[in-house]
């Protein structure tokens, strides 16, 4: 591996910037620390506690501060920061996509213990559970890596279909003929490409068990406002001057306009289409291009941060109420999230299921 003098004079340069940033805000507590310490402060470590105290006193707080600093290290280094990997081309993807520790592999077997409960739920209830797992912006914009590869992402991938086989789940394949590329440069979601093509194929096999839908949905076209994506907020970029930030992104809203058939004064029925996403169902349009494919209404029931399972779980645990009339289940989770620590719901089910 090559070492970049120039990345090594940048991050000198950074770090000597800093130092003297802190002296010149500092330097005077500093001094004061040291003329006070005595003997004893130096073995009971006292005297390291103040002066770390006296430094971070003298670090500037401010949001244009901390993003000029995110901006000048993503610039010259490269580096995005810990949570963040920094692709070509101001490409950015969420580092937990591109490592999997020992403990992580032990959850995500535990996670798959949960899928016979799940389907076995909503067969129960003559529910279609459709499964919508996303797969890693890692994995479907790789050659935007800078040469790591998303090794990590298709043994999650592999796990996954290994345990899901022989489990009768309907699953909606999302890899094959995907738009690149598909998702925000800045964010870990799809963009409005990905949304409408996952939809559509959701859509597809929806309407293959019930039907086609009789509303009429028509689709309206906003305004177009900058994206600030949820990678750049991560990495601290959003508050870096535009020279030192990646590129901005742009997107367009959608909204979907329902017009159901029958008069005014008739009993509306119970939904039929049930979406328990994650915040990849409630991001660029997705479910506004469901329904619209589904000549449907659908009942959003997605949860930001939902996880593997979460809005599926609430729905089962504190929601079976609206299950009554449904026909279709649609169960939509990022396939890194079957790293990710369990939750407690997840915890109950594989402890009902005797997994201790």
């Amino acid at each position: 591996m090559t070492t970049n003098p120039a990345k090594i004079l940048a991050a000198l340069a950074i770090i000597y910037a800093g130092f003297v940033c802190v002296l010149w805000r500092g330097g005077s507590a500093l001094d004061g620390v040291l003329q006070a310490a005595r003997p004893g402060d130096f073995l009971s470590g006292r005297l390291a506690a103040k002066v770390d105290r006296a430094v971070s006193d003298a670090i500037p707080r401010s949001a244009s501060f901390d993003g000029l600093m995110a901006g000048m290290i993503y610039r010259l280094l490269g580096d995005a920061g810990a949570q963040v990997q920094a692709g070509c081309n101001d490409w950015l993807y969420s580092a937990e996509e591109l490592r999997l520790e020992r403990q992580q592999a032990e959850t995500i077997v535990a996670r798959l213990k949960m899928l016979p409960h799940l389907s076995q739920s909503f067969a129960e209830r003559g529910i279609l559970l459709i499964v919508v797992p996303i797969p890693d912006k890692a994995e479907q914009v790789e050659e935007q890596l800078c040469g790591l590869a998303a090794a990590q992402s298709r043994r999650r991938a592999r796990l996954w279909a290994a345990a899901s086989a022989s489990i009768p789940i309907h699953q909606v394949d999302l890899r094959h003929g995907w738009p690149r590329p598909g998702y925000w440069r800045t964010d870990t979601h799809w963009d409005h490409a990905g949304a409408r093509f996952a939809a559509e194929l959701v859509a597809s096999l929806v309407n293959d068990r019930l039907g086609p839908g009789t509303d009429r949905i028509n689709l309206t076209v906003g305004a177009t406002h900058e994206r600030a994506g949820d990678l750049a907020r991560l990495a601290g970029l959003t508050e870096a001057p535009a020279w030192l930030a990646p590129a901005k992104e742009y997107e367009t809203e959608v909204r979907a306009m329902i017009q159901r058939t029958g008069g005014l004064l008739d009993e509306v029925a119970g939904p039929s289409v049930i979406l328990a996403g994650s915040s990849f169902s409630l991001n660029s349009g997705f479910a506004e291009y469901l329904q619209a494919a589904l000549s449907r209404e659908v009942a959003q029931l997605s949860q930001a941060g939902g996880g593997f399972a979460g809005a599926l779980l609430d729905i089962l645990d504190h929601k079976p109420g609206i299950l009554a009339s449904a026909k279709v289940v649609i169960w939509e989770w990022p396939m890194r999230s079957l790293a990710a620590p369990l939750s407690d719901p997840e915890r109950r089910v594989l402890w009902q299921e005797g997994d201790h």
